[in-house]
C-alpha cells in the first residue's frame, strides 16, 4: 500500500510541481496550502509523512509540527527551508521532525530524507511488533503461567534489548539477562536511579504515560552504563494488563541506538567533506576562466604576451584540477597539507587576474598596494588561493549589489609585512555588513545572497586560514565598505 504523503506549500507551483514528483515515486499525495488547511486534513486523513514548508502566513510550519507531535506523534515531519531559515530548521529538528530540506529542493536529497521517514515508520512498526508480540508472551505468563513460563524466559532473557518489568512506584520487579549484564541485579531500585542515578523520576517519564493512559510510549535519553560510558537508548513501553483490565505493570524495553547517531553523525561530516571539494573546484572554474580571458584578449589584441599568461594560468589549473581529482578517487581521508615557500607578489597578480574579468564587466576599480620585492610565505596553494578567491568574490558581490545607486566602485588589496608576519586587508565599498553579522558569516550555509550563495566559501575560507595558522578577522560599516583582514606567519 502506496505512504499518504501530505504536502503543505503557500506556493501552488511548488505543489503541483512537487506533487507530481512525488505522485512518480508512488506516493499518495494530497496538498494544503498552509498550515490551518493541513491541520484540519491531518485529522481526517492521518498521513504518514508530512513535507511542509517553514515560512507560511498564518499558521506556520513550526507551528503545524507543535500540532502534529502532540496529536499524532507517529507522523514524520520533513521541513522545507531556505538558507535563512536554517536555525529554524535545526530547532524543528529538536521537535522531532525526523528531516529538513533546502530551497531549491534537490530530488536526491527529497529522496533521502523520504527514506529517513520511510525507516523510521517500518523501524516504529517493527518495534510494536515486537513490543505486541511481547505483550502477548507477557499476558499468556500471567493467565497461564504453568505451562509458558519456560518459553517466555528464555525469549525474555534471550532477547538483545534491555528489557524491565516496573510496578507503580517505577520499581524494577523483574529485568532479563542483558539488563542484569549491564546494570546488575539491583533489585527494589528504580529505573531512574539505575539509569541515570536520580533521586526523582525523569521529566515526562515514558513509564509514567502508560501507567496513566495504558497506551505504549516512546522516548530517547541518555543513559550511564557500570563502566561510565553514556550511550543513546531507545526506549519504548508497553502496559501490562490484569485480568480486570487494569494497568498493573509497565514493560520498558530499551535498544542502544549511539551507533545510529554517530553513523548520521559521520555521514554529515562526509557532506560536508564533499561540499568543501565542490567549492574548491568551484575556485579552479573561476581561475579557468581568468585564464580564458586572457587568452582571448590576447589573441584579439594580438598580443602575444597575454596569450602565454593566460595559458599559464590555464595550465597551472589544469594541474590543480587533475590533482583534486586525484585526491577524491585515491584518498578517504583528509588531504595532508603541502607547504611551499610562494612569492607573495606573484600570489597576489595570480590572484586578481584571476577574477579581472568579473571585475571589469561590473565596472569595479581594483587598486594594488604591494611590494615588488621578493617576499616568500609558506604556504599550500591548493588550498589557500580557493580561500582569497573566495574573499575577493565577496568583495565583488558586495560591489555589485549596490552597482545601481552607487557610481564609483573600487576594491583595495593592501599586502604589508610586520617583523615576521605578512598582513592581507582585503576592502570594498559596496553594501556593507551589520557588525552584528561579524561572525555569522563564517558559519556553515550562511549567506546574505539568498538563492545566488551556497553559504560556503567563507566558512572554507575561514578553515584554510586556520591550517596556515592565521588570524582572519572582518570590520565593516553598512553603506560604506566591508574589510577583511588577514595575518599570517611568513613560516
Amino acid at each position: 500500500m502506496a505512504l499518504k504523503v501530505l504536502l503543505v506549500d503557500d506556493e501552488k507551483g511548488i505543489r503541483k510541481v512537487l506533487g507530481i514528483s512525488l505522485a512518480d515515486a508512488g506516493y499518495e499525495v494530497h496538498t494544503a496550502k498552509d498550515g490551518r488547511v493541513a491541520s484540519q486534513i491531518v485529522s481526517t486523513l492521518l498521513p504518514d509523512i508530512v513535507l511542509t514548508d517553514i515560512r507560511m502566513p498564518g499558521m506556520d510550519g513550526i507551528d503545524l509540527l507543535k500540532f502534529i507531535k502532540k496529536q499524532f506523534p507517529d507522523i514524520e515531519v520533513i521541513m522545507i527551508t531556505g538558507h535563512g531559515d536554517l536555525r529554524l530548521a535545526i530547532e524543528s529538528l529538536k521537535m522531532d521532525a525526523v528531516d529538513f530540506i533546502t530551497k531549491p529542493i534537490n530530488h536526491d536529497i527529497l529522496e533521502i530524507a523520504l527514506k529517513r521517514a520511510r525507516d523510521k515508520i517500518k523501524t516504529r512498526e517493527q518495534i510494536r511488533q515486537y513490543t505486541r508480540n511481547l505483550e502477548d508472551l507477557v499476558k499468556e505468563k500471567t493467565c497461564r503461567l504453568e505451562t509458558s513460563e519456560k518459553r517466555y524466559i528464555q525469549l525474555f532473557n534471550e532477547s538483545p534489548s534491555f528489557i524491565t518489568i516496573q510496578n507503580r512506584e517505577l520499581k524494577i520487579i523483574e529485568s532479563n539477562n542483558r539488563f542484569k549484564e549491564q546494570f546488575g541485579e539491583g533489585p527494589g531500585l528504580c529505573c531512574y536511579q539505575v539509569y541515570k542515578q536520580l533521586s526523582n523520576p525523569c521529566p515526562d517519564c515514558p513509564v509514567e504515560k502508560t501507567f496513566m493512559d495504558g497506551k505504549s510510549h516512546v522516548a530517547e535519553m541518555d543513559v550511564r552504563l557500570k563502566d561510565g560510558s553514556i550511550r543513546n537508548f531507545l526506549i519504548q513501553t508497553s502496559a501490562v494488563i490484569d485480568p480486570n483490565g487494569v494497568v498493573d505493570h509497565v514493560m520498558e524495553m530499551s535498544t542502544d541506538v549511539t551507533m545510529i547517531h554517530e553513523l548520521q553523525d559521520h555521514l554529515a561530516a562526509l557532506g560536508l567533506h564533499i561540499s568543501s571539494i565542490s567549492h574548491g573546484i568551484k575556485g579552479l572554474l573561476t581561475g579557468l576562466d581568468g585564464g580564458e580571458y586572457l587568452i582571448s584578449t590576447g589573441i584579439e589584441k594580438k598580443d602575444t604576451q597575454l596569450v602565454a599568461a593566460g595559458w599559464e594560468i590555464v595550465k597551472e589549473k589544469i594541474v590543480m584540477v587533475r590533482k583534486m581529482v586525484l585526491d577524491i578517487l585515491f584518498h578517504s581521508k583528509d588531504r595532508a597539507m603541502n607547504f611551499a615557500l610562494v612569492d607573495i607578489f606573484d600570489f597576489v597578480q595570480e590572484l586578481t587576474g584571476t577574477l579581472d574579468s568579473k571585475m571589469k564587466k561590473a565596472g569595479i576599480v581594483l587598486k594594488l598596494n604591494i611590494s615588488p620585492s621578493c617576499i616568500e610565505m609558506s604556504m599550500d596553494k591548493a588550498v589557500l588561493l580557493p580561500a582569497f578567491l573566495a574573499i575577493v568574490e565577496n568583495a565583488i558581490d558586495a560591489c555589485i549589489a549596490v552597482k545601481e545607486i552607487q557610481k564609483y566602485l573600487e576594491i583595495k588589496i593592501d599586502v604589508v609585512l610586520i617583523k615576521d608576519r605578512i598582513l592581507f586587508n582585503v576592502r570594498d565599498n559596496g553594501k556593507g555588513l551589520a557588525r552584528a553579522f561579524h561572525k555569522e558569516v563564517f558559519s556553515l550555509f550562511y549567506s546574505d545572497k539568498g538563492i545566488k550563495g551556497t553559504g560556503l566559501g567563507l566558512f572554507i575560507a575561514q578553515k584554510a586560514v586556520k591550517q596556515h595558522k592565521g588570524i582572519i578577522r572582518i570590520d565593516s560599516n553598512p553603506g560604506e565598505y566591508t574589510e577583511f583582514i588577514l595575518s599570517f606567519p611568513i613560516h
